[in-house]
């Protein structure tokens, strides 16, 4: 539809007859004039109130048809070749369209209009139009033909060409009115109309556009017949590029969104258009890149959270920890419901948190670390993780912990844990012997025992304890690793510790001057072997493999070290009880009670220093010292300090012992001694002594040698001495229970002492000559007995002896 001269619209119809008509007439008034061309006629208005409205035609028809003519007259020229026909001016018309113009004329078949395409691909992305395009007037022709098309149409724009058209508009046939509405076609979109509906988000409609372009790329063939594959594809790929920028900007989005995000309805429609399309997916795989997209928002996400926060390792992983719960939170609240079930959402989620979790850890695993920060790589990586994150109430209902596996791989899990146990095996070394030094420095004040408690065994295992009882928690092959390393240096520092007791012990045998001082210090170390040998067997029962053999090493090198406190301490007693052991079985033995009661009063004495003793010395020092005394009191009978030859003094010495055994039992079980079997060994050697039936004192010998296996001819012969047994065949009838228990294939299990009576040694030995003269043998000892006694009663007379009722017990 084109515009007058005075900006109204020309009339789209022309009557036939107008035109003709007025083609005629213009010929008249040429003729008339003569073939001279004529001045203009200025044609009135018809529509002025001058001019009557009801004026008959001249040809009954438009009563202004002389007013056209005259005013067309002009630009038409003389020449009538520019005679106007309904055809010509039909053609040229703008309003002619697939092949039929707005008059119902039919004409070529319909032609689709060609794709508006981008000239710059940087104009895409700033959404320009083409330049000269609002100029030229926008499609073919331009406006140049718009303006020479009015012309010729509009009869050069004269103010009658409006009522013109009007009237060409009232002639149309009826039957063409059917057809003045053209056919509604959708035209393809231009580059920078799709661009712009991916700018605005219409992000499922812009697609059917892109793929629609596809298309037509894929045709090789436009529209229009002009041949552009390569600049239509890459138009298709910036429009997709674009398309899927917006889209992750989308996904990107929503993770942070409480709630709905109102374009994700659009993202997932284009992945599902996508999806449905024919043929393979290609490399515009939308699922795939989706699940990309979402790795990558998850990543920023924790990036972000991170990024520009200092802080212990600890403390990094508790915001990420409270990020991905968060996260996750919201992904089950909102995002599940939003997408269509087969995408997956959280299980997508999920799997890329725990991808960039494991990242994370892999990072740090990398850097210069200390032990605790190995460790807690190591915790995270196998018990944290799991308990506060998968666990979680809130989303542990879709958590699969065995479809994600663990955060680090099996060699970094590895290489760790051998880098922990070497960081450990240097640093627990150390500091055991920084502590050692300590110690012996304090050792060097004097103190007494109540002043001074030392805690150096819980010191010593808490440096390997933290260790030990946090490794079996990661695994148990970590534990039993860390386990043997501690163990392998709890050794060596036991052997250390063993010498510093040796140089102590050694340092005391010369002056006996500072007897506190050693009795505290003793007393302080082995007070540190038990919770030493109850934390050495927990670490051997870790290390099942190889901690046997370490185990037994450490218990052996506890057993000197406590070896070595009990005798010190058992010689310091017996240091002080020696005045009173020199005097047993000695003269004024069985006359008074002066040497027992110094034994037990001394003992007495010690008890509360012994109490100060941990259970297990405590046992062992009372042990020994309860063997040790036993030893003072047998030791002179067996090696026949004194000589009981007749029954009266056998009887005399029997009960001698066994009131002063009695007393020293009193003792010893007020100090609670586990040796309640040497109880018996006074007991036995009195009834050896003064029984006079052979096969009683057999007996008796049987039931010494069960509870003392240690018990051998030599000390049986030299008891038989003292007890004046000098019949060789009795003796040999006695001896012979020994032969027979020594020969015996299954000895009675020890219940005594081992290695009491091995410690008796026999500077004597009695032959007996086997003779058949037992009448001259006892002749003769009676003789003897004789001279000896007027000798002893003549020497005690002359020197002060003692007094004729006292018996003397030496021969």
């Amino acid at each position: 539809m084109g515009r007058d001269g005075k900006g109204g619209f020309l009339s789209p119809f022309i009557s036939t007859s107008s035109v003709v008509g007025s083609g005629e007439r213009c010929t008249e008034a040429r003729s008339s004039a003569g073939g001279t061309e004529a001045m203009p006629v200025t044609v009135p208005n018809p529509f002025d109130e001058d001019t009557p409205l009801d004026r008959p035609s001249p040809e009954g028809g438009n009563p202004f048809l002389e007013d056209e003519v005259e005013g067309k007259r002009e630009p038409l020229g003389s020449d009538a070749k520019r005679r106007g026909t309904l055809e010509k001016i039909a053609n040229l018309s703008p309003f002619w369209k697939g092949g039929k113009s707005l008059l119902g004329v039919l004409g070529a078949p319909e032609k689709r209009r060609g794709r508006r395409k981008s000239e710059d691909v940087s104009l895409l992305s700033l959404g320009r139009k083409k330049d000269g395009a609002e100029e030229d007037g926008g499609g073919p022709g331009g406006g140049v033909k718009r303006l020479s098309f009015l012309w010729l149409g509009a009869g050069g724009g004269t103010p009658g060409n409006r009522s013109q058209r009007e009237s060409m508009v009232e002639v149309v046939p009826e039957k063409n009115e059917v057809n003045r509405e053209p056919e509604k076609v959708r035209e393809p979109l231009s580059v920078l109309e799709i661009l712009r509906l991916v700018q605005q988000r219409d992000l499922r409609s812009a697609d059917q556009h892109m793929m629609e372009l596809e298309a037509e790329c894929d045709g090789q063939v436009s529209p229009a017949g002009v041949k552009s594959p390569g600049r239509q594809a890459k138009d298709v790929t910036l429009l997709y590029e674009a398309l899927m920028k917006e889209m992750w900007a989308v996904v990107d989005e929503s993770l942070g969104y409480k709630g709905k995000h109102l374009k994700l309805d659009e993202v997932i429609g284009v992945i599902q258009q996508e999806e449905a399309r024919e043929g393979p997916p290609g490399p515009r795989n939308m699922r795939g890149q989706w699940v990309e997209a979402v790795g990558r928002s998850v990543e920023q996400r924790l990036k972000k959270n991170l990024e520009g926060k200092m802080g212990s390792l600890p403390s990094q992983a508790d915001r990420m920890k409270r990020t991905v719960v968060e996260d996750l939170t919201a992904v089950k609240n909102y995002l599940v419901c939003a997408y269509p079930r087969d995408f997956e959402v959280f299980r997508i989620y999920l799997s890329a948190y725990h991808r960039c979790t494991a990242e994370w850890l892999s990072a740090a695993a990398q850097r210069s670390l200390e032990t605790n920060d190995i460790y807690f790589i190591l915790d995270f990586n196998s018990n944290i993780y799991c308990r506060d994150v998968l666990s979680r109430q809130e989303i542990s209902p879709l958590v699969n912990p065995s479809e994600l596996g663990p955060l680090l791989s099996r060699e970094m899990r590895t290489a760790l844990e051998q880098q922990y146990t070497n960081l450990v095996q240097n640093r627990v070394s150390q500091r055991l012997e920084e502590e050692l030094r300590v110690e012996q420095e304090r050792w060097s004040h004097d103190f007494h025992n109540d002043e001074f408690v030392s805690n150096f065994s819980s010191r010593i295992i808490q440096i390997m304890k933290s260790h030990v009882d946090r490794a079996p928690l990661i695994n148990e092959g970590f534990g039993m690793m860390v386990s043997h390393t501690c163990l392998s240096c709890f050794l060596e520092f036991l052997h250390s510790f063993h010498k510093t007791v040796e140089r102590i012990y050694s340092e005391q045998d010369g002056p006996i001057g500072t007897t506190d001082n050693f009795i505290c210090r003793i007393t302080n170390i082995v007070n540190c072997c038990p919770p030493f040998r109850e934390f050495a067997t927990r670490m051997g029962q870790l290390d099942k493999t190889q901690g046997a053999e370490l185990l037994h090493q450490s218990e052996g090198t506890l057993d000197r070290i406590v070896s070595l406190g009990t005798r010190g301490i058992c010689d310091l007693v017996l240091h002080d009880l020696k005045p009173f052991c020199r005097k047993l079985l000695g003269r004024r033995w069985l006359s008074n009670s002066d040497v027992c009661d110094g034994i037990v009063s001394g003992l007495a004495e010690y008890v509360v220093t012994l109490r100060r003793l941990s259970l297990g010395p405590y046992q062992a020092t009372v042990s020994e010292l309860h063997r040790r005394v036993l030893l003072e009191y047998v030791r002179p009978l067996i090696q026949g300090k004194m000589s009981c030859t007749t029954s009266r003094t056998r009887k005399r010495a029997a009960n001698k012992l066994r009131e002063e055994n009695r007393h020293i039992v009193q003792i010893f079980n007020k100090l609670e001694s586990p040796q309640a079997v040497l109880d018996q060994v006074i007991p036995r050697l009195t009834e050896i002594l003064v029984l006079e039936d052979t096969a009683s004192i057999q007996m008796e010998v049987g039931m010494l040698v069960s509870d003392f296996p240690d018990f051998r001819k030599r000390h049986l012969s030299s008891l038989l001495d003292v007890r004046g047994l000098w019949d060789p065949s009795e003796r040999h009838q006695i001896l012979g229970v020994l032969h027979d228990l020594e020969g015996a294939d299954a000895l009675p299990p020890c219940r005594g002492a081992v290695g009491f009576f091995s410690e008796i040694s026999i500077t004597h030995d009695t032959h007996c000559i086997h003779v058949s003269l037992s009448r001259a043998s006892q002749f003769g000892r009676r003789t003897l007995g004789l001279f000896s006694r007027h000798r002893r009663i003549t020497s005690n007379h002359a020197g002060g002896g003692p007094s004729p009722g006292e018996e003397n017990t030496q021969l």
